[in-house]
Parts: C-alpha cells; structure tokens; sequence
C-alpha cells in the first residue's frame, strides 16, 4: 500500500504513552484516509454524546495518501475533532509544510487520547517521539512558540501551535502553521483544552508511490488543468483570494454590514491592487505551501507589523461585514487573530453581530468598554478583536463566537446572529446563490463556504462535464434538481480526504477523473472517479450519523431567519429571499436523505456498505 506510511502513531497525553499501530485498513478501504479517518475514529472510539471539553474527545491530525507527493497543492492535514463551538463534528483542514513533513518522518495520523495536567509539546523525529515540559511556552503567541521551537530544535523542522487564544479555550481558536490555520470549529481550544501547545515534525524520509511513471504522467496532467483555468491561473495567481471580492460584489453575494446588504459601492479602497500598490505603506510577498503551483498566500508587512496573510475571507470579514473599507484596519484585525490564535472569518462575524447590536441599542458603550462600536469605526473593531482574543474585558462577552454571545445577552439579541449550528456564515449571501443557501445549512461541521463553495456554478456559470454538470444552473432556484450538488460536494470533500489544497478545486480545476488516477498511481489500490466519490459520500454520511447521534435534525440545516425574511438589497439578486423548506427538500432527495431526521436512509447506508452505521441509527 503506497501513499500511506501505514503508521498511526498514538499518545495518551496523561499516561503520557507512546503507541505506533497499522492504519485501520478498513477505514482506508472505506473512506481513503484524511477526514474520513479521524470522522471513523470519533464514530468507532469516542461516546457519541460527550462534551466537547471532556478529556476524551479525540483530537487527530490526519493526512491523506497524497499528502508529501509532489501532486500539485499535496500539503494537507486534516484536524478532527468534536467542535466546542458547533457541538457536530469538527474537520478542519490546513495547508503548510507539516503534514508532508510528517509522512517523511513515517506517519500517517497522529491520535491524541485524554489530556496533559501541565503544558507540554510533542517532539517527533524520524522514528523518535517523545513528550515535552512545554510550560516557558505557555502564554506565547503563535509566532514567538514557533521562533522558539525553531530555535530549540533546528529550521528544518515544523511546526504547530496554539497561542493564547487557545490556551485559554476560546471557541473560536484555530491551529497555527506557518501561517496556516487548522481555523474553524475551535480546534485551538481542544488543543488548549488538553495542554498541548504544540508539535514538533522533523522527517527525512519521502512518500513512496505504486506507479512512479504513471503518477509523474497524472501529475503534469493535474497541473495542466490547474494551470489551463484562466481565472485561476490569472488573477487568483497575481492577486491570490482577494481578486474574489469585486467578482463576489457583483454577483450580490458579498456581506455587508453584517448581512443587511450583500453589495456596497464602497469597495475601491480595498480591492487587492490597493494593497499590491501601496508599497509606501504595505510590504506583499509570495509565499506557498508544500508542493504548491498556485501561491495564493500573500504574506503581508505594514511597517514593521508582519500582518500575516491577507485573502478573500479574512478581508470580507473584517471590511465589508464591519463596514470597514481601508486596510490600515483590516491588517492589524488580522494581525492580532493571526499571533493569538482564531478564526478570522468568525472573528469578524462576531464583531459585526455585536455592531448590530450597538445599533440596535441593545448593547452600549457601558457593555463595551467604551468602544463606540458603529459599523465603520475600523479601530473599535481592532480593539474588540485583541480584548476577544484575550478574553479581556468585554471580551470576554464575545470570546466564544456571536451564537454564544447572542446566548448571554438574551432573546433581543438572536435575530442578529448570523450562524448555522452556531458557527459563523462565511463571505457569501446565499441569496445570491440558492445552492449556498443549501451548502450552508447542510455542511456536517456549520456555515462553512468549502462544503461546497457552489457559487461557482449556479452564479458564477462554470460548467463540469466531468461531474455530470453539462448546462447552466438557475442560482435563484430551489426548486431545480440539485443531484449536480451532492456531487460537487463529494468533489470538494474528496481533496480532504486525499490530501490536496481546496484551490484546486474551488474553480473546478483538477477533474475528478484525474484525481482517480491520480489515488491509483500513487497507492496501487484499484479507484474509478465513482468509487472516489462514494468515498466522499460515506464520509459525509458518517458525520450525519455522528451529529444525529448529538441531536442535530432538519431544523439545525436551516438559515437564520434574515435570509428568509428579508430581501437582497442589491445585485442580481436584489429583493430574492431563500425558501429554505424548498430548498432542503431537493437535496435530501438528491442525497436519499429521510426529510425529517436529515439523515441518510437505512437503504442507503446499506448500500454504501455502511451496515453497522444503520444499524445503531436505525435500532
């Protein structure tokens, strides 16, 4: 079995033991590695119902067979977890070097059981593993833990981390690498949770494939497709993310002041040239993950603040949601979510809920420290997000999200939270694009915009053959069929399965049927482009299984009411409201879901030789 290191390397953070095992080659067979790994070990090790914060919620960093080949974009981990914010799974993926330095050190997974009393790191090298007193560590920021480990142990070797943030068990904080973020769901705070500052990855060895002729031969197909999508290779390669935002705007899918308006005339000041230009006041440079062709990091300096990367989400969050339009502001928001540790697309989510708030008059001055918390007022926004980080002051108030803020101030406050399953809506008004409606309220781990980022198709109009998507899709309908959804979905859940960057696949890049061959070339197990989606499908079936288990049905795949309530302000979709009901009713039936329980049906698990799975749903 090539790809994989066949190593699943196991610690008991409070016995404080070391195990190495074989991967679970069942677990491979069914859901290829990455997510759906660490989603098999929650469902088949954890008690379904626990607390996000109990010790045995299992923390795992999972690769995917791809992950350390030279495939294009082939740096991904995925972090899975039970989510403090969300209370579903938690699967959040990230890119740098760590986790193709982790297979060439020999492993597949990392598993972490139980917690630590006391701070401690974990230092892995080659076939060496051992647990280390992390205390004069503990209360570091994300960079200062970094240069010191780097210093501790050698440049050569990666890094993650938690900051402050979570340490102190924010249910925002994120997972830091090289200034990649394992970002939503809070996996910072179960690191936190266990005292895990950090781990240490130094490896030498590499990832060996089945087919090195037949692998080499896919991969320059792989990055032909990359590189032969004119926006990807154009603008998304200059600019990086950014260059979404003026697109997002006209297409009425950009959030404006916390979702009362999804397009703004306001956006000159902020458009990515801005920053690229503005070399008097802003230092922007190129810098990838491991083994990538695109290079949409843009690492950002604004004198002697190194401001950290700067993309399409992070800007959509802390400028226009905040009604904030200069990137003076938006930086050093970014700075601050970057060196402590959390979500930036929540971070500003949460921030603009709390500035409706303040204009509604539910909250004042005296709840806020004296911050004058208009829409616009970028340095109150700045001051919030470093007192949220902190849990300082009012902070404190806002430190775990805006569903559990809006929980503490009461019931006036709730009409203004901008949540699915507690977490978040990311940069896109579903009444722009009815298929993100759908993506939003059915995505197993909360709002998230990578589950699929469907715009693309029904408002942006590309077309994919090779998923069966052949004429253009009505982005004002919930009515249509929306079976193409299902499999865009399995698409995007595939790369996190497998080991590769969402990009290449966000403007539907890389073919399914390439990424087949690709799976076949490198582990030698035999995979067609339906079996690779199916894997996907029973991925995404498991983490239904897992949050019905929780009590997640129907109603918590539904938009806040504002969505349905009130009209687009502008755009294509100017005066559309969503038909939620509508809308959930065609993809269950896409999915072979049960219209009430949100779940797959007995058949279907069946069918996706999910037996066992139906039958303790199902008893």
């Amino acid at each position: 079995m090539k790809g994989y290191r066949d190593c699943e390397l196991r610690i008991n953070l409070k016995e404080k033991s070391i195990e190495k095992k074989a991967l679970n080659s069942e677990y491979i067979e069914k859901y290829m590695g990455g997510e759906g790994y660490g989603i098999a070990l929650l469902w088949d090790e954890m008690p379904h119902k626990i607390d996000p914060f109990d010790d045995r919620n299992l923390l795992s960093f999972n690769t995917g067979p791809l992950t350390g080949t030279p495939a294009p974009s082939a740096s991904r981990t995925s972090v899975v977890f039970i989510s403090p914010l969300t209370g579903t799974i938690g699967a959040s993926n990230m890119g740098s070097h760590w986790g193709a330095e982790l297979k060439f050190a020999g492993y597949d997974s990392i598993v972490l059981e139980e917690a630590s009393k006391e701070p401690v790191y974990i230092l892995i090298e080659e076939d060496q593993v051992s647990i280390h007193d992390a205390k004069e560590l503990w209360g570091l920021d994300t960079r200062k833990t970094t240069e010191e480990l780097i210093k501790i142990h050698g440049e050569n070797h990666k890094v993650v981390c938690i900051g402050p943030s979570g340490e102190k068990q924010n249910k925002l904080a994120a997972i830091f690498s090289d200034d990649c973020f394992a970002g939503r769901g809070g996996a910072g705070a179960v690191m936190g949770q266990k005292k895990l500052k950090a781990i240490v990855v130094r490896g030498n060895g590499s990832v060996e494939v089945a087919d090195p002729e037949g692998f080499m031969k896919m991969q320059k197909k792989a990055i032909q497709e990359l590189r032969s999508e004119e926006y990807t290779w154009g603008p998304v390669h200059g600019y990086g993310t950014p260059t979404w935002l003026d697109g997002s705007n006209d297409c009425g899918l950009l959030p404006v002041d916390n979702f009362k308006r999804n397009h703004t005339d306001k956006l000159d000041p902020i458009l990515p040239s801005e920053l690229w230009n503005n070399r008097e006041k802003f230092d922007v440079k190129r810098r990838t993950c491991y083994a990538c062709q695109l290079g949409c990091h843009k690492f950002v300096m604004m004198g002697d603040v190194e401001v950290g990367e700067l993309e399409y989400e992070t800007i959509a969050a802390f400028g226009p949601r905040c009604g904030v339009y200069n990137y003076k502001d938006i930086s050093m928001a970014n700075y601050y979510a970057s060196i402590y540790g959390i979500d930036t697309i929540s971070a500003g989510a949460t921030v603009s809920a709390a500035m409706e708030w303040y204009e509604k008059g539910i909250l004042t001055k005296d709840d806020l420290d004296g911050l004058d918390l208009k829409f616009g007022n970028g340095e109150a926004m700045v001051e919030l997000i470093r007192k949220m980080c902190l849990r300082e002051g009012c902070g404190e108030l806002f430190a775990d999200g805006s569903y559990w803020a809006g929980e503490r101030i009461g019931e006036k406050a709730k009409p203004y939270v901008m949540t699915v399953k507690k977490m978040e809506i990311s940069a896109c008004d579903p009444r722009g694009a009815a298929s993100m409606a759908i993506s939003f309220g059915t995505s197993e781990r909360g709002a998230c915009h990578m589950r699929p980022y469907s715009a693309t198709i029904d408002a942006f109009g590309y077309l994919f053959p090779d998923l069966g998507i052949e004429e253009a899709k009505d982005p004002f309908s919930e009515t249509e069929s929306k079976v193409w959804l299902k499999a865009l979905k399995e698409y995007f859940v595939v790369t996190n399965l497998i080991g590769l960057c969402d990009f290449n696949v966000i403007n539907m890049e890389i073919q399914p049927s390439t990424m087949a061959e690709l799976y076949v070339k490198t582990t030698g197990i035999p995979c067609d482009k339906a079996e690779l989606l199916r894997k996907a499908e029973r991925t995404i079936a498991l983490e239904r299984a897992l949050n019905y288990e929780r009590g997640f049905r129907r109603k918590d795949d539904h938009l806040p009411k504002r969505f349905m309530k009130e009209p687009a302000f502008g755009g294509p979709a100017k005066g559309r409201t969503i038909d939620m009901d509508a809308a959930l009713d065609k993809y269950y039936e896409a999915c072979h879901y049960d219209k009430e329980t949100a779940i797959p049906t007995k058949e279907k698990f069946e069918e996706l030789g999910m037996e066992n799975v139906a039958a303790t749903i199902y008893q």
